[in-house]
């Protein structure tokens, strides 16, 4: 009966193979934001429910009958593949969501006088994938007329030519038909 599995891999004991791990990790956080108020403690604004990282280590032994060079570059290949997938434990899904193969590290590893890996750890980090985002930065020199800022807006460049001169404020000022009217009533109010 497997241990775990995600994607085609599967951790197992058999009577022939040992691959299994141990160190599993994960932990999951809220989203804060400090925001500050002048000669007090700062206003805490809770923004929502972080993504969960998880992390395993995996001990590959050729002695276990694992071929431990192809185990990491399997490992490797599904993290370059990009996909996300359900991380099962013995028979029930890790978590309400996807996990995505965030990164991989080799260490310990044992290399016999002919260049054969007999031995690694191999360190595998997940990450929760709720879904699929959005690319935030603009579209640089692809994107038309300006260019990208850090902040991620448009800059454009400006020519004094382009820059509006507004005419003279008092040709844009609109007539009152009943100025003249109320000026002569206000004038005979005052002599009187």
């Amino acid at each position: 009966m497997p241990i775990a599995s995600f994607k085609n891999k599967v951790f197992q004991v058999s009577s022939n193979q040992k691959n299994t791990f141990d160190g599993l990790t994960w932990s999951g956080d809220i989203s804060l934001e400090a925001q500050e108020k002048l000669k007090d403690k700062p206003s805490t604004y809770i923004k929502g429910i972080g993504l969960t990282s998880m992390s395993i280590d995996v001990q590959l032994r050729a002695d276990f009958g694992v071929n431990v060079r192809n185990e990491i570059e399997q490992w490797e290949a599904i993290r370059d593949n990009m996909v996300p997938d359900i991380f099962v434990l013995g028979t029930k899904p890790l978590g309400k969501n996807k996990w995505l193969l965030k990164s991989t590290s080799v260490s310990d590893t044992v290399v016999d006088g002919k260049g054969n890996m007999l031995a690694a750890t191999l360190k595998l980090e997940f990450e929760e994938y709720v879904r699929e985002g959005k690319a935030s930065a603009s579209q640089g020199a692809s994107g038309g007329a300006g260019g990208s800022s850090a902040a991620g807006f448009q800059s454009y460049s400006i020519v004094p030519a382009d820059i509006f001169t507004p005419p003279n404020k008092a040709d844009n000022k609109r007539d009152n038909p009943n100025y003249y009217e109320a000026t002569q009533k206000v004038a005979i109010a005052r002599d009187m």
